[in-house]
């Protein structure tokens, strides 16, 4: 039997992990959106944009990893 649905599946998993892990990063920053008057509120919210984008990034390289076969 071939390795490649098996694969799949895991590049699928990371993919929906990432997705969820970022979501709950948005979520985060929405929820603080209110608090833009807040000192610090904008620095908040550009972390978080980019720790969504390197949860995406990270899930994308584990996703294409995994459907090459590397470790």
């Amino acid at each position: 039997m071939s390795e490649q649905p098996e694969r799949l599946r895991a590049a699928v998993e990371r993919l929906m992990e990432a997705q969820r892990e970022a979501l709950d990063v948005t979520n985060g920053a929405l929820d603080a959106e209110g608090e833009e008057e807040h000192p610090g509120a904008r620095d908040r919210l550009e972390a978080a944009l980019v720790d969504v984008r390197d949860i995406l990034e990270g899930a994308l390289e584990d996703a294409q990893d995994t459907l090459e076969g590397k470790p």
